[in-house]
């Protein structure tokens, strides 16, 4: 997969400042900002009333994407368009977008330094109005969802101290056809309820009590260790560590065999999602056949998945299960 930027990124601040923001916020929101409000139903009305254009880039097919929307996207009609083939002339007011983005905020420290934050997500809104500027059409939008991509090590290790167009090669860990599924199935269901959904709230839902009985899966691809401070690799975490405290059954599986489970699986399962946004750690349990998150706590300052992480989980299930 390839991942395009442009900027000036500062390698000493990187730890600090790149987002590695992942899974699904619904609601009014600034994309780059902690601050989280419920869905306005006039917002959540003129996004359903109209179209969906969905902007979304090559790191799958476009007969992929389709037969995964005609599965789980019903809450709109929908147009299928490559990010390589998106051209905004085609924006009207009022059209509903879900265009993947990738998003760069520079801002200055109190000594000067110019910092930057790196945003990937899928952005979910209905055109307000627009205007040109540069050259270029804007518009002004209410967000309704947004699904936040998480780019891997080798990624973050190439920003480096330069200027103008790069281009750094890598992966965004959670751009996959069945975390897609998942990710899509909870924007289309929360839309349909109202509900609100945001990446900073911690909630167990007592749906997380199935698994004292079920296989809790985890990516191994999710298994990896990453020093911020050095923006490097380091030892990968032993499972047996991690999980010492977890008292249930858990399989540590390869990212294609979930990903059948997922695109196939009609009983319920449950897997393990572990997401970064800067220094705050997000841990996820998501049912895999409905794509509803069960359990989630968000960490600050915590970057690897660790055996108090699973010690929780633990805790849960069996306070549910008493």
């Amino acid at each position: 997969m390839k991942y395009l930027s442009k900027g000036l990124i500062f390698l000493v601040l990187i730890f600090i400042v790149s987002s590695l923001e992942a899974q699904v916020r619904i609601g009014n929101f600034q994309y780059s900002k902690y601050k989280h409000k419920k869905l306005k139903k006039k917002s959540v009305k003129r996004f359903t009333d109209t179209k969906t254009i969905f902007i979304l880039p090559d790191f799958i097919s476009k007969e992929a994407y389709k037969k995964l929307l005609d599965e789980v996207w019903d809450i709109t009609p929908y147009e299928l368009i490559n990010v390589s083939s998106f051209d905004t002339d085609i924006v009207k007011k009022d059209m509903g977008l879900a265009r993947f983005k990738t998003m760069e905020i520079k801002k200055t420290t109190k000594s000067g330094m110019m910092v930057s934050y790196i945003y990937n997500f899928l952005d979910f809104h209905v055109v307000d109005k627009l205007k040109e500027w540069k050259k270029k059409t804007i518009w002004y939008k209410s967000r309704v969802a947004a699904i936040y991509f998480t780019p891997d090590v080798n990624i973050r290790k190439q920003v480096e101290a330069s200027s103008g167009e790069r281009e750094l090669y890598g992966d965004l860990l959670n751009f996959r056809l069945g975390y897609l599924k998942n990710y899509l199935q909870l924007v289309n269901n929360s839309l349909k309820e109202l509900k609100s959904v945001d990446i900073y709230d911690d909630f167990t839902s007592p749906e997380l009590k199935n698994l004292k009985d079920k296989t809790l899966y985890i990516d191994s691809n999710l298994l990896y260790g990453y020093n911020p401070f050095t923006i490097n690799t380091k030892k990968s975490p032993e499972i047996e560590k991690l999980t010492k405290n977890y008292s249930y059954n858990f399989e540590v599986i390869e990212y294609k065999d979930l990903e059948e489970k997922i695109l196939s699986e009609k009983e319920d399962f449950y897997y393990l999602m572990h997401n970064q946004i800067n220094s705050n750690k997000i841990i996820n349990i998501v049912n895999g056949r409905t794509g509803e998150i069960v359990y989630q706590k968000h960490t600050t300052i915590s970057y690897n998945i660790k055996p108090k992480d699973f010690k929780k989980i633990s805790s849960k299930i069996k306070k549910l299960n008493k």
